[in-house]
């Protein structure tokens, strides 16, 4: 397999003999009921070990119970011009599997055990400001259905921090408008409780008593946020467009997507003081590390005021002298 195709969710799909199908089946169970995990979780691990498999059937002289640490290596190799990111996953999807091989009693080593993962590239999260994201939230036509939705939905991702997945996948049974706040299941199936915010808390509210009731007053969706077309969820892609929808009408023209909110809400709760293990449980991390990378971005912005507003802040030789 090329490198081009090597980590693709969209490589072709080559075909598996059913005992390897039976095997890959096994380990989706595996991945749900000792694990846990969420099925976007388990999706993508799954197809990252059937296209690992599929490698090893057309290049290797191993069968999918016994490839070693060569062969992991080799598709690595292959796979050499992807990001170290889509490596780590990959890594981590085949130790997974390898894992399920064990306690399935498949075999008795671990052949990543000498693997190490890449080093990962530190990317600090693009946040918008203050006022961008009021210019979004204001940004929707409230005299229709799709425009007073947008500003229901813009509200709660910037309010709560919600991933994308989980703002679309918020139930009337998670929500709790009068005591404002709603209770969200993350990744790894983990639930937490995050406040709602009054202003949120209005526009759900206003959104459902009047735009929403007219498409579905008996409820019969369950979701809160209904797609443009029947009575079913609003889909991640649709909302994403409707997110660049509105950036072009503001002539936003850098990268804006629905998990920018997120990155916002939480920069813009650590430069209002907020201290870094709150955002760490309303973001539902479940590392200290994975929040700590919002600090930079706080810290950026506490010097960029430092240096605007403190009368000394400034080199005398290069700005003159500070009378």
């Amino acid at each position: 397999m090329s490198a081009e195709g090597a980590y693709s969710d969209n490589a072709p799909q080559a075909s598996l003999s059913p005992q390897n199908e039976r095997l890959l089946t096994g380990f989706a169970d595996y991945l749900l009921l000792e694990r846990g995990l969420a099925g976007l979780t388990l999706t993508a691990y799954s197809s990252d070990v059937r296209l690992f498999l599929i490698y090893v059937q057309g290049s290797s002289a191993h069968g999918p119970d016994d490839f070693d640490e060569a062969d992991v290596r080799a598709y690595l190799r292959d796979g050499g011009a992807c990001a170290s990111s889509s490596a780590a996953r990959l890594l981590c999807s085949l130790r997974s599997f390898s894992a399920f091989l064990r306690t399935e009693h498949l075999r008795g080593d671990d052949p990543l055990a000498l693997v190490e993962n890449p080093r990962l590239d530190r990317q600090l999260p693009e946040a918008m400001s203050e006022q961008c994201v009021e210019a979004f939230i204001n940004a929707p036509d409230l005299g229709t259905h799709t425009g007073m939705r947008d500003r229901a939905m813009l509200e709660t991702v910037y309010a709560c921090g919600l991933r994308v997945s989980e703002l679309v996948a918020l139930r009337f049974s998670a929500l709790n408008l009068t005591d404002g706040f709603v209770i969200i299941r993350g990744k790894g199936d983990k639930e937490r409780m995050v406040p709602l915010g009054e202003n949120a808390a209005y526009w759900i509210s206003t959104y459902v008593t009047e735009q929403r009731a007219q498409k579905d007053p008996k409820r019969q969706c369950p979701y809160v946020f209904l797609s443009g077309k029947g009575l079913g969820p609003m889909t991640r892609v649709a909302f994403w467009y409707r997110v660049r929808h509105y950036a072009d009408e503001l002539g936003i023209t850098q990268g804006v997507s629905p998990h920018t909110f997120r990155h916002a809400f939480a920069t813009h709760l650590l430069n209002h003081d907020a201290d870094l293990r709150t955002v760490q449980m309303l973001l539902g991390h479940a590392s200290l590390t994975t929040t700590q990378i919002y600090t930079h971005v706080a810290t950026r912005r506490l010097h960029e005021i430092y240096e605007r507003t403190h009368p000394r802040a400034l080199d005398e030789n290069q700005s003159g002298p500070v009378t």
